[in-house]
């Protein structure tokens, strides 16, 4: 792989991020791969995370400060998206968005785009969290990376809704591209992830998407499993009939039914 040929940003939203940005940023520019450009958007701070970034002399966007965090509602889209903003036309092949807590392993950019080069029907892809599950078809938010060329067709932006994360992966599967986990990338995040999981908005996401009833259930059982306290929030998230649906959610419920199907078939057939 010739890496002179390929560029790619990295966008990293960040608000009081103080304690964790540096080391994320340091793990960034020790990367095999090298890096054409992070940008940090500082989302209305009130520690030191702007300082942090510009000492690494990457480029920094601040934001006034709204009084509370991004993180986990569909406001954290337009954090991110003032990132894409910046990136001009053709700018760069890839683009990386990153959490300001999660730290990359040295080759984590190299063995994905290594995998992404190889089949352009790639358009997002990620590496895993050590020691957290990890679905092949569900590239995470953070530490994912986007073709460039397939993002820039669909606006360059995140939706402002919930669930959008997923939107553009979903938009990929029902257009017939491929995502990918990639589980020789490893990284790890500074904090336990899904600590601050807001499950009405989870449940919003799924109703917003288009998710079938059945896939839905699914996740409320996984909920009732392992956080019982917050199931009753993921329903009435999904059952919200105010949340807007994307313009995708019928396909996505489609192609979440022909899955159920293949499942269904798959279990058949082991039994037989």
């Amino acid at each position: 792989m010739n890496e002179t040929k390929i560029k790619l940003v990295v966008i990293i939203p960040a608000r009081n991020e103080s304690d964790f940005l540096r080391s994320t940023l340091d793990a960034l520019m020790h990367q095999t791969f090298q890096l054409d450009r992070i940008i940090v958007v500082n989302d209305g701070s009130i520690d030191n995370t702007s300082n942090i970034a510009k000492n690494f002399n990457v480029d920094v966007i601040d934001l006034p400060d709204r009084g509370y965090r991004a993180t986990g509602k569909p406001v954290l889209a337009d954090v991110i998206n003032k990132g894409l903003e910046s990136i001009k036309n053709d700018e760069c092949n890839y683009i990386m968005i990153l959490g300001a807590d999660h730290i990359l392993s040295p080759d984590y950019v190299t063995k994905i785009i290594e995998i992404m080069e190889r089949d352009n029907r790639t358009v997002i892809a990620s590496g895993i969290i050590q020691g957290e599950p990890q679905r092949d078809t569900s590239p995470r938010g953070s530490g994912r990376i986007v073709r460039y060329d397939y993002w820039k067709k669909l606006g360059l932006h995140y939706p402002s809704g919930y669930g959008f994360e997923s939107y553009i992966v979903y938009k990929a599967l029902v257009d017939c591209f491929t995502v990918k986990v990639v589980r020789n990338a490893f990284s790890q995040s500074q904090r336990p992830t899904g600590k601050t999981t807001n499950y009405e908005n989870y449940g919003k996401a799924m109703r917003s998407l288009g998710y079938h009833p059945l896939y839905a259930m699914g996740r409320i059982v996984l909920t009732l499993k392992h956080n019982p306290k917050n199931t009753l929030q993921m329903v009435l998230g999904y059952f919200d009939r105010n949340t807007k649906k994307y313009d995708i959610a019928s396909k996505v419920c489609k192609f979440q039914s022909n899955e159920i199907k293949k499942k269904i078939k798959l279990i058949l057939r082991n039994k037989l």
